[in-house]
């Protein structure tokens, strides 16, 4: 459903531990825009586990992104034969979130 109605997505591995260091970071994100924190469907590929968090639009998507590392998806409404979501141009971060530690 949230992907759905939000569908700028930003994918991040989950880091073993979770995303402790990076919640507060997460939160002041979005509390800096105004916007709730809404998360899509996680997603398991063989041991890694993928969080992903849903934007109303692209530019705040991109905004994460940047921030946070991930890679960035857009939510396409099922039709046979194409995958529910699919992955932007832009798909390699320039930090992955478990590099995020604040000196």
């Amino acid at each position: 459903m949230n992907e759905r109605d939000f569908p700028h997505l930003v994918e991040l591995e989950l880091p073993p531990g979770g995303f402790r260091s990076q919640n507060v970071e997460f939160d002041a994100f979005h509390r800096e825009r105004g916007i709730p924190i809404r998360r899509g469907r996680g997603r398991h590929e063989a041991e890694q586990f993928h969080v992903r968090f849903c934007f109303p639009d692209a530019a705040t998507a991109d905004a994460f992104r940047q921030r946070f590392g991930g890679t960035r998806l857009t939510y396409s409404p099922f039709k046979p034969g194409r995958p529910p979501v699919r992955e932007l141009g832009i798909s390699r971060p320039t930090r992955r979130a478990s590099s995020m530690a604040k000196s």
